[in-house]
């Protein structure tokens, strides 16, 4: 994945697939996936098999508001920090 497509994903999320064979349901995955907002709409980009590791500090902060059952995803913190910085 390009570096510049890396630097503007703010959440993550992991999927996997099943597969039907002759033998049964075949699991596979996980597959990451990267979500940023571009021009008012939800882009999507395929990671890899593996999350980066400079990508898993979004999983370490997004935070599950008590009494709600999906994620808030306060984004990449050194964007935080910067537009903070350049006030």
């Amino acid at each position: 994945m390009d570096p510049i497509t890396l630097n503007k994903i703010t959440r993550v999320q992991s999927q996997f697939m099943t597969k039907k064979t002759g033998k049964g349901d075949h699991t596979t995955g996980p597959y990451w996936f990267g979500y940023w907002q571009e021009n008012g709409k939800t882009q999507r980009a395929y990671i890899g098999r593996q999350l980066p590791a400079e990508l898993e500090v979004l999983l370490a902060t997004r935070v599950k508001p008590p009494g709600h059952s999906l994620y808030h995803w306060p984004g990449r913190p050194q964007a935080a920090q910067k537009k903070a910085l350049s006030k």
